[in-house]
């Protein structure tokens, strides 16, 4: 008789999950890499020159979507929500951060205030601040004066792409650089 060792009902709980995020994880991935070459279709189908998606354009929008979802903000508008899920969960991922990449320990990590940070992460956080307000501020004024001027979307985007056409880029860097100017553009655009 072949017996097998019980398994017990904690360890079947765990393979049924962890199959099950490797599952959602793969249809996540599948989708992002899907919409990035179905929005390049779609562009082409416009008759617009594709805007070629960074690495993980997409992966990031669906952790925005789902950061913003979690913490019961609006997802459209990214406003309202519960700040201390939002806390909770940045205090999570920078506790990840800590232990897998910079090689601080549980036991560091708990003598370690989230506020004490180094100057390189205060002016992180105060760049990334900034430009969170300004994105916002833009976005609200860009709606305003939207509806007074419905071509003024057009008008930016044609602007834009006068300004990379002056700079006419050589490089690698001068297009990337490029390519990160009509992306921002984009994304205070939507």
């Amino acid at each position: 008789m072949n017996e097998r060792s019980p398994v017990s009902a904690k360890d079947r709980v765990s393979e049924i999950l962890r199959r099950n995020e490797r599952a959602m994880m793969a249809a996540i991935l599948k989708t992002c890499d899907e919409v990035a070459w179905a929005t390049a279709d779609e562009l082409k189908l416009a008759g617009v020159e594709p805007i070629k998606m960074r690495d993980g354009y997409f992966s990031s929008v669906a952790l925005h979507q789902l950061f913003l979802h979690q913490c019961g903000a609006d997802m459209e508008t990214s406003k309202g929500g519960d700040p201390k899920r939002a806390a909770q969960l940045l205090l999570a991922g920078r506790r990840i951060s800590a232990h897998y990449w910079e090689g601080i320990d549980a036991n560091e990590q708990a003598g370690r205030s989230d506020i004490a940070m180094d100057d390189e992460e205060r002016r992180e956080l105060a760049e990334s601040a900034h430009k969170a307000a300004s994105r916002g501020v833009l976005r609200a004024l860009i709606e305003q004066a939207n509806a007074t001027n419905p071509d003024l979307r057009n008008r930016i985007t044609t602007d834009i792409e006068a300004f990379v056409a002056e700079l006419a880029p050589q490089s690698e860097t001068d297009r990337y650089f490029a390519e990160l100017v009509r992306e921002n553009v984009e994304l205070l655009l939507q």
